[in-house]
């Protein structure tokens, strides 16, 4: 939904803007972290999740765990899509060119609305991941008594129906007024938050008393339940995690044996290393996603121009997203066997098949 309109004034279509009116960079270091380092985190990023995806979704490998990992490569995936727009302005090819600006001015808030959206659902899905690994670790006899509920399909279908209903908020955010300056070859856009206190004109604000509420409170309640609890539970539980980790890994040392069945035995070390990836991948998000965390709320209460930490912050979450391929390669053997095996088989088949096709010629 775009809740764009246009200023019909005549005489400000000969009157072209500068280059620095025209800029979609509110100043040149944004324009560096933003435009430079993030496409080359999302394309590695992107790159990677899909290489996950080809793991964890093999026929023989669907545990729930790795389903709910697979979900999270997915939400990240889309994450690192989407962002990709924002990037995109900041280089003078795509600031320049008509189709884009359009593209971006009338879609921009809700670029901005998906984008939150499938960060929200990539948080929530890592506390469910984390805390599905500790009641496994700690509590596993309890595990089959709640599977039948808390399936990852019922979980994941919650997390992003909730999600969304707590983003939506920015879909309808702003109102923007557009209009072409230069003869029709510069197209720029002008957008107010529905709340202001003056329209556009200097008019009253048209909007219902309901309207300027929700999008006034809706943000602090965004960064409650979609940054700041699922942030701070993930952080507690990943804690708890490590403390169990080393409480567990004197269990699997060599001088020691576990009592009982070896079947149980052999359970026990699959699910501790399914476990230490876990707390990679947690630890990882704890620490690239809690700066970004603090600077919402901080926003709240301090009036100040954040573009530069802003820009920070947001180049940590990508590289947060980015980095999963690393550390499921450097934490789990078996990720990197069957990765290698899965492209060593990919390799076989299109040779067999270029061979093949080269014997018909």
């Amino acid at each position: 939904m775009s809740n764009n309109t246009t200023l019909p004034s005549k005489s400000a279509t000969d009157i072209c803007l500068t280059d620095r009116q025209m800029s979609l960079s509110v100043n040149s270091t944004e324009g560096v972290l933003i435009g430079t380092i993030i496409p080359i985190l999302v394309l590695f990023g992107i790159s990677g999740n899909i290489l996950n995806l080809t793991v964890l979704l093999a026929p023989n490998l669907r545990t729930r765990s790795n389903q709910l990992l697979a979900c999270l490569a997915v939400a990240d995936i889309v994450s690192l899509i989407v962002i990709l727009p924002h990037s995109m302005a900041h280089y003078e090819m795509f600031e320049t060119a008509l189709w884009f600006r359009k593209f971006y001015g009338k879609y921009k808030f809700q670029i901005i609305g998906m984008t939150n959206w499938s960060i929200a659902t990539a948080t929530w899905l890592v506390f469910v991941i984390c805390l599905e690994r500790l009641i496994i670790i700690k509590y596993p006899l309890s595990v089959r008594k709640q599977a039948k509920f808390f399936t990852p399909r019922n979980v994941v279908t919650i997390i992003v129906v909730t999600t969304f209903i707590l983003t939506s908020y920015n879909h309808v955010s702003h109102a923007c007024a557009e209009k072409l300056f230069c003869n029709g070859t510069q197209y720029h856009v002008a957008c107010i938050e529905i709340n202001s206190e003056r329209w556009f004109r200097n008019e009253p604000n048209p909007n219902s008393e309901l309207m300027k509420s929700l999008v006034r409170y809706a943000p602090q309640v965004n960064a409650i339940f979609v940054v700041l609890i699922p942030v701070v539970l993930v952080i507690i539980f990943n804690v708890m995690l490590i403390l169990t980790l080393r409480q567990r890994q004197k269990l699997f040392e060599p001088s020691k044996t576990i009592r009982g069945d070896s079947q149980y035995g052999s359970q026990a070390k699959t699910e501790h290393k399914v476990t230490i990836t876990v707390t990679a991948i947690v630890t990882c998000f704890t620490i690239t996603q809690s700066p970004s965390a603090f600077l919402i709320f901080l926003s709240f209460y301090i009036h100040a121009d954040f573009v530069i930490l802003s820009a920070i912050c947001t180049i940590l979450v990508v590289l947060g997203k980015a980095l999963n391929f690393v550390l499921f390669c450097l934490s789990s053997a078996s990720f990197r066997q069957r990765l290698l095996m899965q492209t060593k088989q990919g390799i076989l088949r299109k040779s067999t098949r270029y061979t093949s096709v080269a014997a018909h010629v």
